[in-house]
């Protein structure tokens, strides 16, 4: 998730890139040393520290270095990990998401220039890095799904295997995006409704055995964070939550895709379900006060196919205005008062997403403020233990009935038997009980991982959770790596994100330091079958530190660019954790 863009300042940005010189020499070109122990590690210093006694971190690689022809990419997010692949040979295959995208954020719609809006230098892309669990380098890397395909920040993913119920290993990748853009050539700009265009928010299945990938428009149409597999079931049961990018009403829902077999999940022959509760004083986030013990039980309830999909006979996207009588339409235009998702022309976004949201308004679908990551536990006989991070509003002032300072973890439990079924649904983290920043609270909740000893939790502050770098107050932190260990159901941070390389000879941006909470812990999954017990790989997003920078396009006037190309900093990394 990205939920601010850089540095506070204007500067007017030339074509200036270092990335190159980031990566100047790739670890073991020399030809006296021996195959198995080439490749590149990053000699950059780690974005990440702990204070767990015995813990290491190990970074791996840089946003701009490169491995032979292969640069690795601004803004990495999801981490997957082949487990499978090492058995044919030294090397395991890890998928990387880089949540890019080439419509530009911040955007100055009346008068674009580069001093006051910013973009990507590519859209949203899917790496594949080669990497040797005993030397810890990176052999090769790859983008397996491409700037030409137009997707938009790809935000987590996940690999669903036959411990999911799936016969054919599938990777999930999804667009947490809502603009429109091009399906061929130059994805931005792109009218709204056009023949040409499609809406974003889509989930990309990925094949790593073929490098087939598709659309499972199924799925739903909207901002998705993730798309996990739950366990157990026997056949793909898929869970995924709508990160909004406008959360006030709430308006985030929890949706689960169930197919009878994997073949019929890749040919998207399923069912897509929406998250009602059965309690009719439980029907959004607010309702449950902070320090809130109760428990609702709930179900999943069926979605018109054309609604989920958001796709008209002809192939072209479903508008308000072709929703067919039988499910209700036509349905009203969406809002332009800020109360729902806006374009960067300040236009509110009709399309697929709209028509679902509308939807599940209308039929009494759980409002959650912003899902996020989600989890399934992994302790024996446990699986239908589902964990959902909402991020919340983080919202100023005293907490209280109705508000959302922090965010919040959930616990979801479904029927053993019957994925159709929640039987309880509670806050397993509450951080809507104190305000924004008290360093004893989670901070925004992103993603979410889990061992058989616990819970794992990355942060993305809001800027109501930033810090400048004079501020004295006693809870100033960065945003940090959280355990909530199964054991005594504690909950401590085993990891924060060191941002003290903005700034450095690699910042080229020109702008004073980002806050402290700028950057974020993003990525985080379970390497201990590679690594070791407690091993993960994490990645964190500097986007307060550009490596490279350009001049951006001229769409429109005045004459001269319209934004400024940047490719923010970052780095995936090694954490091993004692007791992780």
């Amino acid at each position: 998730m990205r939920l601010t863009g850089s540095k506070s300042g204007v500067r007017l940005a030339t074509a200036v890139g270092l990335a190159g010189l980031l990566a100047s020499t790739v670890a073991g070109s020399a030809s006296a040393i021996r195959p198995e122990l080439r490749g590149h590690r990053t000699t950059q210093p780690s974005m990440l520290t702990s204070t767990v006694p015995g813990a290491t971190i190990t970074p791996l690689i840089t946003v701009g270095e490169k491995v032979d022809n292969y640069t690795f990419d601004a803004l990495p997010d999801g981490i997957s990990i082949d487990n499978g692949s090492y058995g044919s040979g030294p090397l395991v295959n890890v998928y990387v998401n880089h949540e890019t995208s080439t419509v530009p954020f911040p955007y100055n719609p009346g008068a674009p220039t580069q001093s006051n809006s910013q973009n990507d230098f590519s859209n949203a892309r899917l790496s594949r890095l080669a990497i040797n669990p005993t030397t810890m380098k990176i052999r090769t890397g790859e983008y397996v799904i491409r700037n030409s395909e137009n997707y938009q920040r790809f935000c987590s993913n996940f690999l669903a295997t036959a411990a999911h119920g799936f016969t054919r290993n599938t990777l999930f990748t999804n667009e947490e995006a809502v603009d429109w853009v091009n399906r061929t050539g130059k994805a931005w700009p792109a009218p709204i409704g056009a023949d040409t265009a499609r809406q974003a928010g889509v989930v990309v299945a990925f094949d790593p055995a073929t490098g087939e990938r598709r659309p499972i428009w199924g799925m739903g149409r909207f901002n998705h964070e993730n798309a996990v597999a739950v366990p157990g079931y026997g056949k793909p049961v898929v869970l995924s939550g709508d990160d909004t990018f406008t959360n006030n009403p709430s308006q985030s829902q929890l949706y689960s895709y169930t197919a009878a077999n994997s073949t019929n999940l890749w040919n998207d022959v399923g069912v897509l379900r929406a998250f009602v509760s059965d309690d009719p004083l439980y029907q959004r986030y607010e309702d449950f006060i902070p320090g809130s013990v109760a428990a609702p039980a709930g179900r999943f309830i069926p979605v018109p196919g054309p609604i989920a999909m958001g796709r008209n006979p002809d192939g072209t996207e479903m508008m308000a205005g072709d929703v067919p009588v039988a499910y209700g339409g036509p349905y009203p235009l969406p809002p332009n008062d800020g109360t729902w998702q806006r374009d960067p022309n300040g236009i509110g976004i009709d399309g697929p997403q709209w028509v679902l949201e509308y939807w599940s308004k209308t039929n009494g679908v759980f409002g959650f403020v912003r899902v996020e990551d989600i989890a399934s536990d992994k302790r024996p006989g446990m699986a239908n233990i589902v964990y959902v991070a909402d991020s919340g509003r983080a919202t100023t002032g005293a907490p209280g009935p109705g508000k959302s300072t922090n965010g919040r973890v959930w616990k979801l439990v479904l029927d053993p038997t019957d994925p159709k079924v929640v039987t309880s649904f509670s806050i397993l983290i509450e951080g809507d009980d104190q305000p924004v920043k008290i360093i004893t609270e989670v901070h925004q909740p992103d993603n979410l991982e889990t061992t058989t000893n616990g819970l794992y939790i990355t942060e993305d502050p809001s800027s109501a959770q930033h810090f400048p770098a004079a501020d004295t107050d006693p809870n100033k932190t960065s945003a940090r790596l959280w355990q909530h260990r199964f054991s005594d159901m504690a909950t401590n941070v085993v990891a924060s994100v060191d941002q003290s390389s903005d700034g450095g000879v690699w910042d080229i941006d020109g702008f004073a330091n980002g806050n402290l909470g700028a950057w974020e812990a993003s990525g985080v999954v379970d390497a201990s079958a590679l690594f070791g017990s407690g091993a993960f790989l994490i990645d964190v997003q500097a986007h307060s530190l550009w490596v490279a920078k350009a001049a951006g396009d001229d769409n429109v006037a005045p004459p001269g660019p319209d934004f400024t190309y940047k490719r923010e900093g970052g780095q995936l990394l090694l954490i091993k954790i004692p007791g992780g």
